[in-house]
């Protein structure tokens, strides 16, 4: 029996320049090459169009998937329409720089039906953004914004970074003010990664680059819950807060531990209990589509106790947490008795149970971490 999926992952690995942090499948290049992987990810789109029946959401990610070309993101938006029944789908992401954002492009994403962006904003300080090697500026921001605003577009996401050494609640109230007065009504708050073969790491490495000391950003992460609250944004996941009612609906696929489908070169994706991972090589990617036969990087079939462990680890991302009722009816298992260690750490306050409940106290939060490690 196939589960039911409800959210579809559109993979574009083009990126106008390479940012410091980013460990994404992305890359630089020239408009054949973009040609080519388009009309393969389509292939792969028609042939995976089984799984399109139940679906509600769907996200295009990257890379930077407004670095395309607008030829080639209509000739894509097109096949998706003709594929899928697109008055069904509640939710239609992109993630865009600011910027790309002109108003043929918004033009052209509304006529593909796309409802809800994410802008890759990161910071609006100059200095913060050279460090991040983005390539816009705060007017970039204010520009897209006003586009995004004057085409009765409002359902935007603001992706923010903090963490760099010296960083403090100045700056990032600043980003979060600004983002909150240009109209955001979702914000993603992430916390610098020095992520493997990135920039940043690199310079880290060689001590040319230094985070922020974890006390202060444990205490920062605290002031952005409490500022960000106050100006009535609910949190509803470790890094990202809403206005009422636009909580990203495709993201809650992953955090309530769903089915979902996935193209594209690097795009994973979870059916039936295997999780497949496209291979990151767009070449290979390429061959694999023309002989219909996808290459992957990793497929991997999850035993119930795998399940379980995703289960809370990807529900203890979210504020409300793991519905342990649900746990039992969805594996046929008490979490308390599948993992002993819960009670714990409830004993040492990093997790809560209440009203069929169990999540991390918002005190706790910024060691998630430490928590969700207990349950590989």
């Amino acid at each position: 029996m196939m589960n039911k999926i409800e959210s579809l992952y559109i993979h574009i690995p083009f990126c106008s320049s390479i940012c410091s942090y980013c460990d994404f499948y992305k890359m630089v290049a020239k408009e054949e090459r973009k040609q080519k992987y388009i009309n393969h990810l389509v292939e792969e789109l028609k042939m995976k169009k089984e799984y399109y029946s139940g679906l509600k959401t769907i996200y295009i990610g990257g890379g930077t998937p407004s670095s395309l070309p607008l030829n080639l993101l209509d000739f894509l938006l097109t096949n998706i329409k003709m594929l899928i029944d697109i008055g069904k789908i509640e939710e239609f992401t992109i993630e865009a720089n600011p910027n790309d954002i002109t108003p043929e492009f918004v033009k052209n994403i509304k006529s593909g039906w796309i409802n809800r962006i994410s802008l890759g904003v990161q910071s609006f300080d100059a200095e913060k953004l050279r460090i991040l090697n983005r390539k816009h500026n705060e007017e970039d921001v204010r520009k897209a914004m006003e586009i995004l605003r004057s085409a009765a577009f409002n359902n935007v996401n603001i992706d923010l970074i903090y963490g760099i050494k010296g960083d403090d609640f100045k700056k990032v109230k600043s980003d979060l003010k600004k983002s909150i007065a240009y109209g955001a009504n979702h914000i993603s708050t992430y916390s610098l990664i020095l992520e493997d073969k990135t920039i940043l790491k690199k310079l880290a490495d060689e001590d040319k680059f230094e985070r922020m000391d974890e006390d202060q950003e444990a205490e920062l992460y605290q002031k952005i819950l409490a500022y960000l609250k106050k100006k009535g944004f609910i949190h509803y996941e470790i890094s990202n807060f809403s206005r009422k009612n636009y909580q990203s609906k495709h993201n809650l696929t992953y955090w309530n531990n769903m089915n979902y489908i996935g193209v594209g070169a690097g795009s994973s994706y979870y059916i039936n209990n295997i999780r497949y991972t496209n291979v990151n090589n767009l070449d290979r990617y390429c061959e694999g589509i023309v002989l219909k036969e996808p290459v992957y990087r990793e497929k991997v079939e999850l035993s119930l106790k795998d399940r379980m462990s995703e289960e809370m680890i990807l529900g203890l991302r979210k504020i409300e947490g793991v519905n342990l009722k649900t746990f039992k009816t969805k594996f046929g298992h008490d979490a308390f008795e599948v993992f002993p260690i819960i009670k714990n750490l409830i004993n040492l306050k990093l997790l809560k149970a209440e009203k069929d409940y169990l999540f991390i106290p918002e005190k706790s939060l910024y060691l998630s971490n430490e928590v969700l490690i207990n349950f590989i």
